[in-house]
């Protein structure tokens, strides 16, 4: 099941299609709950706004409409819900290795640290997607990638590796243009290679960037990546 720029369930590869908003809706809760739950918490969560027992007959409905593979990957009880053990999810594989990345006592294994992980970290949450948990889902894991690809863009600088480096940085500049550390890091990687006019151009974009959104200026940490140029 994938989740990170969008919901699809497949099985084997081939997308299963003709699933109805709500199945979509439970699926996607369940996984990204990754645990258990009772029935009064998975049909609270989904239909918020209606009485208890609307919200039961709403869940039940749910399940009822899971037909051949879906149902499959539910796990019903008489008193909680969850997905069975065999579904593999996207963004649990990508929130693992996004753990491991910003852990600074962990070694990474090469495949941690390559154009795949990127990959991997470089898709929103259910976009378009506004219910309640699905909006929290999503920043948590917004946060969390943000963090792992300026990591993975740092081991990738340290290694050398500065296309790779590059484009982790990058990405993290797509997601969110206004955060610092990702255009810190993007700016390292042009030191790194000896650009220091991409160094400088990338500050100004995003110097001018955040005077025009925010009115305010780089902080001072980003300033003194670049004092060692002007001191030349």
């Amino acid at each position: 099941m994938a989740l990170l720029g969008g919901f699809v369930f497949s099985v084997g590869g081939e997308v299963l299609l003709g699933l109805s908003a709500g199945s979509q809706r439970l699926l996607a809760f369940l996984a990204v709950r990754d645990r258990p739950l009772t029935r009064h918490q998975v049909a609270g969560t989904l239909w918020p706004e209606v009485t208890d027992e609307q919200a039961s007959a709403s869940l039940r409905s749910a399940v009822s409409r899971l037909g051949g593979p879906a149902r499959q990957a539910v796990r019903v009880t008489a008193h909680d819900l969850g997905l069975d053990e065999g579904v593999l999810v996207d963004v649990h594989y990508s929130q693992e290795l996004a753990r491991r990345l910003i852990d600074r006592d962990a070694i990474p294994s090469d495949t941690d640290i390559s154009t795949p992980a990127v990959e991997a970290l470089s898709d929103d949450l259910l976009p378009g997607w506004y219910d309640d948990w699905a909006v929290i889902a999503a920043e948590d894991w917004h946060q969390l990638r943000m963090h792992a690809l300026e990591a993975v863009a740092a081991r990738l600088t340290a290694a050398d590796r500065l296309a790779e480096a590059a484009a982790a940085a990058l990405a993290a500049v797509r997601a969110e243009p206004l955060r610092e550390t990702a255009r810190a890091s993007l700016i390292r990687v042009h030191l790194a290679e000896g650009n220091q006019s991409e160094a400088v151009g990338e500050f100004e974009r995003y110097r001018v960037l955040l005077r025009a959104e925010l009115n305010i200026e780089p902080t001072a940490r980003l300033f003194d990546l670049l004092s060692s140029l002007e001191a030349r």
